[in-house]
């Protein structure tokens, strides 16, 4: 093999025909093409320089021309140092499931990560889905059967565990018998089920060897049969309620009003809807995350149809609903919130005045987002880790006496227990992943719907951030460079073993950056409510 330093790395000089690889996928094969494991793969560096990743059996000539089975006899050694029996069915994919360094690998076409195991539900897992729970969650491409289980659950409670039996009913799997404990079910799934590789679940990589270098098909799950599949509308049209959250960098006790969420679809099915709908009845946030208010654990019982009539669109009842809420101690507001709900919540009079502070409301989380997308311009991974809020994932709740009472989701206490570290690791890393492709997306697309406001005053206090946490010191740095380097690769593994780095909440000197950043909503909210009676806001 050719020392890296040979190695031609620039992702311009790989693909042809117009399509060129994407950097992350000639960044993975830079990484193991100089791994150790593959060490002597025949014909690794071309003479130019290049990675020889593709070496498929039908070249007729050339220098290269016996690449693909002088590879094949490469894995055949491979195989038997690793104790596997050539001889057996499926030999040289077992092989490259084993030895593969990272178990997850990048598209060549879109650079999205995806597991080489089989950990994604297949169309038949997707019917039974359906089939028991029309509706209740859509599935994006890139959620694993852990994703998905742990949404059904927060969506639909207990209920989701006792049909687990059926939804995973696969040829010569034992399914045991685990009640209603979400972490054992988790831990069985990953430890048991996947490995067993069922018709229920797909690899986000088919095996491809010899013909790919690592043994594995170029084109991931998500781009594979047409191009760019991962991307289209109908794959990444819905969310599930936790990621929404995570995209809004909204505050509040995640865990407990997912949780909370799952015991209304579950357990108050029967409730009547505030607006006299038909039931089930949906929870409501009252104050929506897309605004800037807290994911707590509280809800106003609506018909999905009313519940999605109102979309991001408050009335007078929700404002002085939450203005009670705010009296009796309760944070309804995420930080960059709570300046312009300060200034105009007692401005709201009426239902149109209620749209009208929802509008400003919506301008001000944009703002927001553009605040915090500059952070990340700037380097601030650590610090914006920190405002996800991921210690919540360390522990399981319960509500004790729950019930319905005018159409309100109301308990005598919250109980929180430890649980399963890896589960919360998992937790931990999604929210993040997915906070800081909000911060990309925003950043990445011009958005006519953008009204940015107090420029000066914003530039100014993300000045006095940085240099603040610049003079932080060597442990900031670290922390910072091990977040960017997590969130860059995109490597699951390197998530997991970053997000428990992240301090918990309080942590004074990030408390402090914060705390500048409210300064700096400040301005933005007392920009936008001097605009109380703008036509933006006014008309329609």
């Amino acid at each position: 093999m050719s020392e890296q330093v040979d190695i031609i790395t620039d992702p311009l000089l790989y693909g042809s025909k117009g399509q060129g690889w994407h950097p992350k996928f000639v960044e993975y094969m830079v990484f193991m093409a100089t791994n150790e494991i593959y060490a002597n793969m025949p014909d690794a560096i071309k003479s130019d320089g290049k990675i020889q990743w593709e070496a498929p059996s039908n070249r007729s000539g050339g220098l290269y021309q016996y690449t693909h089975q002088h590879r094949l006899e490469w894995w055949q050694e491979k195989a038997k140092s690793e104790g596997i029996d050539v001889n057996q069915n499926q030999w040289i994919s077992k092989t490259a499931k084993l030895i593969h360094p990272t178990s997850e690998k990048p598209c060549k076409r879109c650079g999205k990560f995806m597991f080489i195991k089989y950990m994604y539900p297949s169309h038949i897992l997707l019917k039974r889905i359906n089939k028991l729970f029309p509706d209740e969650i859509k599935v994006k491409i890139f959620d694993t059967i852990l994703n998905v289980v742990s949404d059904l659950y927060e969506t639909n409670g207990d209920t989701v565990l006792r049909n687990l039996p059926s939804l995973l009913k696969a040829k010569n799997i034992s399914i045991p018998e685990l009640g209603d404990n979400l972490d054992d079910w988790l831990a069985w799934i990953e430890e048991s089920y996947i490995p067993a590789e069922p018709s229920t679940l797909s690899p986000g990589a088919m095996s491809n060897a010899p013909d790919r270098f690592e043994g594995f098909h170029s084109f991931n799950k998500c781009c594979r049969g047409q191009a760019d599949k991962g991307r289209s509308d109908k794959n990444l049209r819905s969310y599930t309620t936790d990621r929404r959250v995570f995209e809004y960098w909204a505050d509040g006790d995640w865990i407990a009003a997912d949780r909370l969420m799952g015991q209304v679809s579950s357990n108050m099915r029967d409730e009547p809807c505030a607006d006299g709908g038909e039931g089930p009845p949906s929870p409501d946030h009252i104050g929506p995350i897309s605004l800037g208010f807290c994911h707590r654990p509280e809800f106003h019982l609506l018909s999905k149809a009313a519940n999605s009539a109102k979309n991001n669109r408050m009335s007078k009842w929700d404002i002085l609903h939450l203005k009670e809420a705010e009296k009796k101690g309760i944070t309804i507001c995420s930080w960059y919130a709570e300046p312009i709900w300060n200034i105009l919540k007692d401005k709201v009079k009426n239902d149109e005045h209620a749209r009208r502070l929802s509008k400003i409301m919506r301008d001000n989380q944009r703002n927001a987002m553009y605040l915090l997308s500059q952070m990340k311009t700037r380097g601030e991974y650590a610090f914006l880790s920190y405002l996800l809020e991921l210690e919540r994932a360390n522990f399981n709740v319960e509500f004790n006496s729950l019930k319905a009472v005018n159409y309100l989701t109301v308990y005598n206490e919250l109980q929180h227990s430890e649980r399963v570290v890896k589960y919360s690791e998992e937790q931990k890393s999604r929210r993040l992943r997915i906070g800081f492709e909000a911060l990309d997306s925003y950043s990445s697309k011009e958005n006519r719907h953008t009204f940015l406001v107090a420029s000066e005053q914003i530039e100014f206090k993300l000045v006095e951030c940085i240099d603040y946490l610049n003079a932080l010191g060597k442990e900031h740095v670290l922390l910072n460079e091990s977040v960017k380097t997590a969130i860059d690769t995109g490597f699951d593994i390197q998530l997991r073993e970053v997000v428990n780095k992240v301090p918990n909440l309080p942590f004074k000197p990030y408390e402090h950056v914060k705390a500048l950043l409210v300064e700096g909503m400040n301005a933005v909210a007392t920009d936008l409510a001097n605009m109380w009676d703008d036509d933006r806001y006014v008309r329609g």
